[in-house]
């Protein structure tokens, strides 16, 4: 659907207007980005350059915040709200499944890089793509390869690209009627996404002195680097093209403009509206009914979707903001290194000082000339005497030691109180020796101590909730027909149970849920600490008889985060049940005809076995043929379902009379058979209706 001339008109002009707002916000991060990066235009007053020291104060700052509230992936905890008595198996699986896909998705170094974003612009962006499977790729079409196949996507986003409605109110982001992101594109690569329009006319971009440059998810370049240099001969070198993507929350399109085309060359539905899609029906059926797969989920008919309400993301936009601060008139907050600026300014101009005035005001002396006749080499001497060595003078009088004046106390005043505001700002941790010189008392300490935490976990709520969006962006975009996530395996056995791995459909998320973090395990060490009193646990249940020491062992070996717990414990499969199993789903489905139930079977393993019959190639073949409308399989179809449900009911039975310690309601019709007689006796039953069935072909 092609924009009209008024469309194209304003569109323009917000992006005009939104990239003339942004300079400003560049310059001031690019000045920060210098000072942490050592690299100062300012000059101090009476300092040379080369005399300058320059302390690292920014990088202390943002290390120590990074490290302190985005050590490790957060644990997320779900709560079902329309469980119906299944939540716990389905917490337990969107737990699993949450913390898969973060370590799938390599979500931690975008998160981490989009804390540091966040310190010098304001906000941190990150991106919610979905990556396709096979060669198919999404712009800015360089980083597919790092990402999982036919899986959504999580990617960190220049801040000094993306450009949010200047209407958006400084609190919610869903109240902006678009973001606009500008990235830079491979020429080629752009050419051959199929939903790209005016391709003739799109050319590789030219980059002038002026550009502001960034590229896929690189951070802004400065201009007079050789970093920056090399960025823009890269950029010619490659045939790149600068575009505008807009996401046009409003009208739930996506729109993309290329530098030197006038028209768009996309204008889509957005990929992450929520779209309403029919079932298929089964024609061969009358009336004709719905459809399921060979895992009894729904087809759906994806072309011809409808478009439904709101979006599959938060608040309408693929994009998580991480930001600390906030702002009256901006969504883009003032950042927190901007505050610290002029302190950190100020203890590189004192210690600059210090160092000058040592330098400049270092021991000499005046010696009389008739000393210095009568004695050529003691000026030397002296110069290089070592301790305690002794030098003969004519004189002793005719030495004089010219006395300067030391480095003002209160430039070491200045500079204390200066690293005093600067632990006030940004302390997330009490560490001795920063801030006033003098000695704390207790109380003071413990005030301090206590301002340092809340801001730590303020700073840490921050981070978790956007892990906590990510991953419910992440479970909404999957729980959709269009992004299923065909490979995307989790183990979806109860705490207690053997493992049971299966790919994940998109009915598996379509639950209400809501998603807590655990601030506190993005901490340093948190891992270790919750070992350490896992193990403890571990030592003082174990062998006592009010626990299950076979699932403290399994508890034993998920606290090591062992990729395979079954692989190194006792196996718990019972081979025999498994064998009378196979047999038994042989003889249902080869003769039609119920084995029945003898008391003292291993139940549980039958209820769980005899399921599998709808995997095996027999059923497989006759299902299809009843899809494809045939009436002798939909019979048989129909036949065997019953006779397992019948059977299926019939274990259960024994199970609840074993448990109640009430007769056995088969004691009186099946005799009572030890396991591996009723085995045999089902193996010569099945050998002799083979027989059978091979005299009736031969009579034939």
């Amino acid at each position: 659907m092609a924009l009209t001339a008024k469309q194209r008109k304003f569109w323009d002009k917000e992006i005009s207007l939104n990239e003339d707002l942004a300079k400003a916000k560049v310059k001031q991060a690019r000045n920060l980005l210098d000072r942490y990066d050592l690299r100062y235009k300012e000059k101090i007053r009476d300092i040379t350059e080369e005399e300058a020291i320059k302390v690292p104060v920014f990088y202390q700052v943002v290390q120590q915040t990074i490290a302190s509230i985005a050590f490790n992936y957060p644990k997320l905890f779900f709560t079902i709200e329309d469980d119906e008595g299944q939540g716990a198996p389905v917490s337990d699986i969107l737990e699993r499944a949450a913390s898969s896909w973060l370590r799938l998705a390599n979500a931690r170094p975008h998160v981490h890089q989009a804390i540091f974003d966040a310190l010098f612009m304001g906000t941190g962006w990150l991106r919610m793509d979905y990556n396709p499977p096979g060669d198919d790729m999404i712009a800015p079409y360089i980083a597919n390869d790092s990402m999982a196949e036919d899986l959504v996507a999580v990617n960190r986003v220049d801040p000094a690209m993306v450009y949010v409605d200047p209407q958006c109110p400084p609190h919610i982001l869903g109240h902006a009627r678009y973001i606009i992101e500008t990235m830079w594109v491979p020429l080629k690569q752009l050419k051959d996404d199929p939903d790209i329009e005016h391709k003739r006319e799109i050319k590789a971009t030219q980059v002038d002195e002026n550009d502001e440059l960034g590229f896929g998810d690189s951070m802004q370049a400065r201009g007079d680097t050789a970093q920056q240099e090399a960025l823009r001969q890269s950029v010619l070198n490659g045939e790149n093209v600068k575009v505008r993507r807009i996401h046009d929350r409003m009208n739930k399109r996506q729109i993309m403009f290329a530098e030197g085309v006038k028209e768009e060359i996309q204008d889509i539905p957005h990929p992450f509206a929520n779209m309403d899609f029919p079932q298929v029906m089964n024609p061969f059926t009358d009336p004709p009914e719905p459809q399921f797969d060979e895992e009894g989920q729904p087809v759906f008919n994806l072309e011809e979707g409808e478009e439904g309400s709101g979006f599959l993301v938060e608040q309408g936009f693929p994009f998580v903001p991480l930001k600390f601060d906030h702002s009256y008139d901006s969504y883009n907050p003032t950042s927190r290194m901007e505050y610290l600026k002029d302190l950190q300014d100020i203890v590189i101009e004192s210690v600059s000082r210090q160092s000058a005035v040592l330098k400049r005001t270092a021991r000499q002396l005046l010696v009389n000339k008739g000393e210095q006749s009568k004695n050529p080499n003691l000026a030397d001497d002296i110069r290089r005497g070592d301790d305690g060595e002794l030098h003969y003078v004519v004189d002793i009088n005719n030495f004089k030691e010219l006395q300067y004046g030391s480095v003002p106390a209160e430039q070491y005043g200045l500079e204390d109180r200066a690293n005093m505001y600067i632990q006030k700002i940004s302390a997330i941790s009490e560490i001795g020796g920063q801030g006033d010189s003098s000695e704390k008392t207790a109380t003071e300490a413990g005030l301090v101590a206590a301002a340092s935490s809340m801001l730590r976990e303020w700073m840490e709520a921050r981070v978790g909730f956007a892990y906590e969006q990510i991953v419910r962006n992440a479970f909404q975009i999957m729980g959709d027909p269009r992004y299923e996530p065909e490979f995307f395996k989790v183990n979806v056995a109860g705490n207690q149970e053997q493992q049971l791995s299966r790919a994940l459909r998109n009915a598996d998320f379509h639950w209400n849920f809501r998603v807590a973090v655990q601030a506190g395990s993005t901490r340093p060490l948190f891992e270790q600490l919750e070992m350490g009193k896992a193990l403890e646990f571990f030592d003082r249940a174990y062998g006592l008889p009010e626990f299950n020491n076979e699932a403290l062992a399994k508890f034993l070996t998920s606290t090591y985060e062992i990729a395979d717990p079954e692989a190194v414990l006792n196996p718990d499969v019972n081979e025999e049940a498994q064998q009378a199993i196979f047999l038994e789903n042989n003889m249902i489905l080869t003769t039609g005809q119920d084995p029945g139930v003898v008391p003292g079977q291993d139940h549980d393993a039958h209820l769980q076995g005899h399921p599998q019959y709808q995997e095996d190639p027999t059923y497989v073949a006759q299902f299809q043929a009843a899809q494809q409308g045939s009436l002798d399989s939909q019979q048989w179809v129909q036949g065997i379902d019953q006779l397992f449900q019948q059977h299926m009911a019939a274990h259960e039975a024994e199970k609840q009379a074993a448990i109640s310690g009430a007769t056995s309601p088969n004691e009186v019709s099946a005799p009572i058979l030890g396991l591996n007689s009723r085995v045999n006796q089902n193996a010569q039953l099945l050998s002799q209706e083979v027989q059978n069935d091979v005299a009736d072909i031969g009579g034939q």
